[in-house]
């Protein structure tokens, strides 16, 4: 590798994704692959290289890092929307740790149970917004964005990345030789839900599909939305005004478990469609 890499994402931005594609890099490539933060991990950024992932894009307390001579970055965002849509279902039934703790304020009840307590699907957006989604929407928001030696990605562009056409930009901008490209399409390819990651099973992924604020926002909660997060969407450049709450339907259009059944099948589609492309990516 030219640099040592840093991958920054956010809450339900692509961060599991990301991590599976990149420690699986690293490893091929021989290179250390550090998990920013967590128990453990050595500190010392300055002798071997090193992939760094960090999956809140908090570097706070190691402000220098990002504009180190020696570092590219890949930043992740995501459509805000969407991240709340993924984020109230993700919380509803994951294992993670901090959602089965009690909450100060809410009478002993855990984040997970206090969402799931909620009587409505809006209430339970509600709630997301006003909690997990809201520090993640803000940390999009509030990121240092021109850096030159940041590559600034969406997740909307990756998941519909079936050609790997984005994807090898970004490896070249990451200084990745044309050895090191063919690994990392690879490994992208085999992380990626179009390509050789199963859904079934996945506690992780429950749809993965963009767009998903079109058929499940409601001019009441496209209002919500608004009220908290005025200005997100203009500033992510997700849209330019907020005209797109006028297209909304009164009531989501897919609900529930149909819903579900059209992501997975999408899903399968797209695998079917990449499959006749796949050797030539690589």
């Amino acid at each position: 590798m030219k640099f040592n890499l840093v991958v920054a994402t956010h809450h339900k931005t692509g961060t599991v994704w990301m991590d599976g594609v990149f420690k699986a890099i690293a490893r091929d490539l021989g290179v250390r692959y550090v998990k920013f933060r967590d128990p453990g991990q050595p500190r010392d950024l300055d002798h071997e290289p090193f992939i760094l992932f960090c999956h809140d894009s908090d570097f706070s307390d190691c402000p220098d890092l990002l504009d180190r001579e020696d570092v590219k970055t890949l930043h992740l965002i995501r459509d805000p929307r969407d991240v709340v849509i993924s984020a109230m279902h993700y919380h509803k039934s994951s294992r993670e740790s901090w959602l089965h703790e009690p909450i100060p304020g809410y009478d002993n009840l855990t984040y997970q149970r206090a969402l799931q307590a909620l009587p409505t699907a809006f209430a339970q957006y509600l709630f997301e917004m006003d909690n997990s989604s809201a520090s993640t929407v803000r940390d999009m928001a509030s990121w240092r964005y021109g850096r030159a030696n940041c590559f600034e990605a969406r997740y909307e562009d990756l998941r519909q990345d079936t050609a790997l056409v984005t994807w090898q930009r970004i490896l070249a901008f990451l200084g990745f030789d044309a050895d090191e490209r063919a690994i990392g399409s690879r490994r992208f390819w085999q992380n990626s839900l179009f390509g050789g990651l199963s859904r079934l099973g996945n506690r992780h992924v429950r749809s993965g599909a963009v767009d998903q604020w079109r058929r499940e926002f409601t001019p009441d909660l496209a209002a919500a939305f608004l009220k908290r997060f005025p200005h997100a969407l203009q500033a992510l450049g997700y849209e330019k005004n907020d005209a797109w709450v006028h297209g909304l339907q009164e009531e989501p259009v897919i609900p529930g478990l149909l819903s579900d059944l059209r992501d997975l099948l999408s899903h399968h589609w797209e695998v079917f469609a990449g499959l006749a492309r796949t050797p030539s990516k690589f």
